[in-house]
């Protein structure tokens, strides 16, 4: 029973995501920028995001938030970081905290941007944000933004946020604490990189896991 039971846990997925298509109400251009100036402080300067891209992801105010299965369970908290503007390319050391607890300390996080086209087409334009990772607790992940003009005020949005974790930390990612402690903040991002788009700004509120 044992070994059955440890097979099951080691055999969660290593790679999750959240894919979702909507429709931005604003011009292309406007959604790019947006998605430009997540891209770069994302790799330059990511505390800067909980103004604006990351409001409502935040903290829970409960003691649930620090089960094994809450919104809180695995936090990152930034250090250092670099970034080149010229070849889009940043650098960004992190400690990593599950229940409260630092288990890893200075892991690095590699990100390069692109812009993609078809050939011989101008849409839909792509921003694709790829990541490294030191150590073994994530092998990678990438963030992708399709984009392609619907009218003059209206924007087709194609969104992925992929993340691929290491063998062993994978084993800890049950479906509830997926959903509990990642997916809902992945979504809550393309949410406010829209209304951002669409108003100017980002009203704070307060967010969970879906229901």
């Amino acid at each position: 029973m044992l070994l059955v039971a440890a097979t099951s846990v080691f055999a969660r997925p290593q790679q999750r995501e959240v894919v979702i298509d909507t429709v931005c109400n604003a011009p292309l251009h406007q959604m790019l920028q947006t998605t430009n100036r997540f891209c770069r402080q994302f790799q330059a300067c990511p505390d800067s995001l909980f103004n604006w891209a990351y409001v409502g992801t935040g903290e829970a105010e409960v003691e649930e938030s620090k089960t094994k299965e809450g919104r809180d369970a695995i936090q990152l908290r930034y250090k250092d970081r670099s970034y080149d503007a010229a070849t889009k390319t940043g650098n960004v050391a992190i400690d990593i905290y599950v229940l409260g607890v630092r288990w890893w300390k200075d892991q690095h996080l590699g990100t390069k941007t692109r812009l993609m086209r078809p050939a011989n087409s101008q849409y839909p334009l792509s921003a694709h944000m790829t990541a490294t990772y030191s150590g073994s607790i994530l092998e990678g992940g990438d963030f992708i933004l399709r984009m392609e003009p619907i009218s003059d005020m209206q924007t087709r949005i194609h969104y992925e946020f992929r993340l691929v974790f290491g063998k062993v930390l994978s084993a800890f990612i049950s479906d509830k604490t997926w959903n509990n402690a990642i997916k809902w903040r992945l979504e809550t991002i393309l949410e406010n990189l829209i209304e951002q788009t669409e108003t100017g700004t980002v009203q704070q509120k307060t967010r969970g896991p879906k229901k």
